[in-house]
């Protein structure tokens, strides 16, 4: 199950974006080929145990000009399919519109409407009334306060599904980008709280993207999520990541940690081993001095693992960063 990334381009330059260790500026423009694409198709279903979910994302997919010919490619070979999008492109409108039919999931990542300018404004809003049901929003809570309730709007206008996916927003590994630092936890999570209270009587909840730790939340606060039906769960299990050349990633943030190429492994499940194998030893560090002695990080791996990776792997001493001659 890889988030497949099409292209390191993007149409934003998101302060906070946890993939910008992966984009431009910082590494060339790059755009994945049909011919590796068909390649990862074929490495995906060589071991379907897991299932066969097939995830595109970026930078911005939409604007790759083999967008539709990929995402029909991956659904003729019986994949199921998720598009990670923020549907603002130039092109994205014809291309909602020519798969509004397909069984694909999108999953729209929006930010504040002063963000965006009149066109990609326009091309948003024409994706989601073609699109209805089949788009879900996933929005990232920022340190400052951002107003939350254009979220429930565009909801409600273009009867979209009625749940979203609030992230937290990560570190990259180098702690270069705009990013929730721990003092800012409590604060944000009060506005999650604020926020679920009002998605709740347009009866929306709330999910939660990964590298959120429970301490973020007072156990007044999960209490409450849980009764909203906008409940919290600790996670950092990520689905790994496959640049544009084919390199895997365990997750966007850590794209400076490890990186083998694909072809290193026989099946995507020996890849997800691997990388599990490599962190395995950091993660009961945890993200802070007070994980160590946290009972949801002793009762069970699943119940909390600290956190972001790139924020534990961050505070390790003499870790070691990717090598092209890496074994694996």
């Amino acid at each position: 199950m890889p988030n497949l990334m099409l292209t390191n381009r993007c149409n934003f330059n998101c302060s906070y974006c946890f993939g910008q260790d992966q984009m431009p500026p910082a590494v060339s423009p790059l755009d994945m080929t049909r011919e590796t694409f068909v390649q990862l198709i074929d490495w995906t279903l060589r071991d379907s145990s897991n299932g066969i979910m097939v995830h595109l994302m970026g930078g911005e997919p939409t604007l790759h000009e083999d967008f539709v010919w990929m995402a029909k490619h991956a659904l003729e070979r019986k994949c199921e399919l998720k598009v990670f999008s923020n549907l603002a492109s130039k092109h994205a409108p014809e291309y909602a519109e020519e798969l509004k039919d397909a069984p694909i999931r999108w999953v729209v990542n929006v930010n504040p409407p002063e963000s965006r300018t009149k066109d990609q404004d326009s091309n948003l809003k024409k994706c989601l009334q073609v699109l209805g049901l089949k788009a879900t929003l996933t929005f990232n809570m920022v340190p400052e306060p951002v107003a939350q309730e254009w979220l429930i709007d565009l909801i409600c206008e273009h009867n979209l599904a009625r749940d979203i996916k609030v992230g937290f927003v990560l570190p990259t590994l180098s702690h270069k980008n705009e990013h929730l630092e721990k003092k800012d936890y409590p604060k944000v999570a009060h506005r999650v709280v604020d926020f679920a209270r009002r998605c709740e009587s347009f009866d929306i909840k709330l999910t939660y993207e990964c590298g959120v730790p429970w301490c973020a939340f007072t156990p007044e606060q999960m209490g409450e999520l849980w009764h909203l039906n906008s409940t919290f769960f600790s996670s950092c299990n990520s689905v790994l990541d496959v640049t544009p050349d084919g390199r895997v990633i365990y997750c966007l943030p850590l794209a400076t940690f490890r990186s083998p190429h694909f072809t290193k492994f026989q099946s995507y499940p020996e890849a997800k081993g691997w990388f599990e194998a490599v962190l395995m030893p950091y993660r009961p560090l945890g993200s802070t001095s007070q994980c160590f002695k946290c009972t949801f990080m002793k009762i069970t791996e699943s119940a909390c693992r600290g956190g972001c990776m790139a924020r534990v792997l961050h505070g390790a001493q003499n870790v070691g960063l990717g090598d092209e001659n890496e074994k694996v």
